[in-house]
């Protein structure tokens, strides 16, 4: 095609500014990228594909620009008619300077398309652009307009999965403490000279995007004038805004593993797999697993325990690739093969593992991410000895997955500890102390949709003191065992979701319309078993009672007080304060206290 085509051609394309970034593989031969990935796209299409020549120009004598143009027929979404057609009229267009390439999808979605396939396959030689490079390259953190934010902690945290941030300096405005266990996921900074435009970027995506182009000019100028900013800078940057927590693209610097857990099953959604659902299920039910030494630091070594008993040993490898975590069995030994094979299959679903590390790295949601936790002290503890109860065991029954509520207070499970212990009868945790002589109503909410396991209410001094109870058994009643992020980021989760219910009004009908939908929901009034309806009555009579305390309570007495209080300094001990601090402040600001209730010793 002759210059002046390619002129014509070139006049009517005025694109919105996104495209995909790569860089070529050190080394590799000579390719034509533009075609193979017109290729990719014709064999993935769902429709009747037909492309027209490949139009080619130069730019500047640096580089390459190819622009090909295609149509796809396909039936329309909303009928079964296939006689009827929609046609699309699409374009691709590539910029190849220097070691760098660029390339614009006019049609949707092929840009996650065409990145799936860099380094292997037919684009075994184009390769992402290291999301280091882009950082340096497009982020100021001085300059960042818009932020968008993924919590790292997964669904079953109890802050929010995802936020977006808007401002003239997004970064200035982050919290230290709440913010630092969310990674960015994209960002638009200011450029330019006073910051009248702005760039977006994905670097995850490899993708970066500017805003609609008026011509063919505008559009290729920004497209070379980003090539060129990648060519002509050498610098690197890891966390391009601070506070923020990073995913890691090597185990090189991740050592000693010091706490393991599994995803709540609770909180895994029903999309995510009904198989992964139900492995969790068995699993955090019959099994528990304690972290012991092993031959490499990095590697992550496990006793396996099935209903209180060593069934046999394991010892994994980590690995990331492309930010994504896999592990490898180094070896294991079995006392029962039937339950190792079974709690070893967890390890093919690396987004189901939380581990945390020394290192201050961390595997959640599938992939490393490294911290920098900040030091905060928590100091909302209440220490009960817990007397002759199972600590390990949380509810009466059987089976765990099928507890008898009607056996609560003639077990020795901690849901018994609460019917037969609890008191409300203090405003201090220095006032703490439980009792044989129950006072007040309590009120057992077990079950889906629950608002907490229990809720107590009674009259101390001039307050009105509502308890929302939650309870979570300890992994192990073994006296060796050791601080635990995991068991209680599990419970918080509960406890945090539920803090709307505070609220008297909304609590009161909420439980009297859960009590009319179930066979048994037990309740007691100082001690002895009461009717719920005067239970709810005594809720009613509150109202607009200035003197209303509301308390949530986490039962959590895997923390042994004399192994937390020895434990300062640690990371472990440094990780657990941030969790307990962040749910404190979620749940003072909806105007209610929040204490976490440890195992104090013989």
């Amino acid at each position: 095609m002759d210059s002046l085509e390619i002129e014509l051609l070139k006049k009517d394309i005025a694109p919105y500014l996104s495209i995909l970034l790569a860089i070529k593989n050190s080394g590799c031969g000579s390719h034509d990228f533009h075609e193979i990935i017109v290729q990719i796209i014709k064999e993935e299409c769902s429709g009747d594909f037909s492309v027209k020549d490949t139009f080619r120009d130069s730019v500047d004598d640096i580089g390459g620009i190819k622009i090909t143009l295609y149509k796809v027929e396909r039936k329309p979404s909303w009928t079964n008619n296939s006689q009827l057609k929609d046609i699309e009229n699409h374009v691709v267009i590539s910029f190849d300077i220097g070691e760098y390439q660029a390339f614009y999808f006019s049609e949707k979605g092929k840009k996650d398309l065409i990145r799936s396939f860099f380094g292997n396959g037919k684009l075994v030689d184009l390769l992402p652009v290291p999301i280091s490079i882009l950082n340096a390259c497009f982020i100021n953190e001085d300059e960042v307009r818009m932020l968008w934010l993924s919590g790292i902690n997964g669904r079953d945290n109890f802050k929010a999965d995802s936020k977006v941030l808007g401002g003239k300096s997004v970064a200035d405005t982050l919290d230290p403490l709440l913010d630092q266990s969310y990674m960015m996921s994209a960002v638009r900074t200011a450029t330019g000279s006073g910051g009248k435009s702005s760039i977006g970027i994905n670097p995850f995506k490899s993708s970066i995007w500017r805003g609609p182009c008026n011509d063919w000019n505008v559009f290729e100028s920004r497209v070379i004038e980003i090539l060129d900013t990648l060519s002509s800078n050498s610098a690197k940057s890891d966390t391009p805004i601070s506070i923020l927590s990073y995913p890691i693209s090597s185990v090189d610097e991740v050592s000693t593993p010091y706490d393991f857990t599994l995803v709540d099953y609770e909180f895994l959604p029903e999309e995510d797999g009904q198989h992964r659902k139900d492995l969790l299920n068995n699993l955090q039910h019959d099994f528990f697993v304690e972290l012991t030494d092993s031959f490499s630091e990095k590697d992550i070594a496990l006793n396996i325990f099935h209903k209180g008993k060593k069934v046999g040993s394991i010892c994994v490898e980590l690995d990331v690739v492309e930010y994504k975590v896999s592990f490898k069995i180094k070896n294991e030994v079995f006392i029962n093969k039937t339950h190792c094979e079974k709690y070893k299959k967890v390890f093919k679903y690396p987004e189901l593992i939380r581990c945390w590390f020394e290192s201050g790295h961390s595997v959640i949601n599938g992939m490393v991410f490294q911290t920098g936790y900040r030091d905060v002290e928590f100091n909302r503890f209440l220490w009960a000895g817990f007397e002759d109860f199972d600590v390990s065991k949380e509810k009466p029954g059987i089976d765990p997955r099928k507890p008898d509520l009607k056996k609560i207070g003639k077990e020795k499970s901690l849901f018994c500890w609460i019917q037969s212990r609890w008191s409300g009868s203090w405003l201090t945790s220095d006032e703490f102390k439980t009792t044989e002589k129950q006072k007040g109503w309590l009120y057992c909410d077990d079950g889906a949709g629950e608002k907490a396991d229990f809720i107590h209410y009674e009259k101390y001094k001039q307050f009105h003191i509502i308890s929302l109870i939650h309870v979570k058994a300890a992994k192990t009643s073994r006296p060796e065992r050791k601080i635990s992020v995991g068991a209680h980021d599990i419970v918080l989760n509960q406890a945090v979701k539920n803090l709307r219910y505070t609220n008297r009004k909304t609590l009161l009908e909420d439980l009297q319309s859960r009590h009319s939908e179930v066979v048994h929901k037990g309740c007691w009034h100082n001690g002895k078993e009461a009717e719920p309806e005067k239970f709810f009555s005594e809720l009613s009579s509150l109202k607009d009672n200035r003197y209303v305390k509301y308390r949530v309570i986490v039962i959590q007495p895997h923390t042994q007080k004399e192994v937390y209080e020895k434990s300062g300094g640690t990371k472990i001990k440094t990780q657990l304060d941030v969790l307990l601090v962040s749910a404190e402040n979620d749940i003072r600001s909806s105007g209610a206290e929040f204490y976490i209730v440890g195992f104090a010793g013989k």
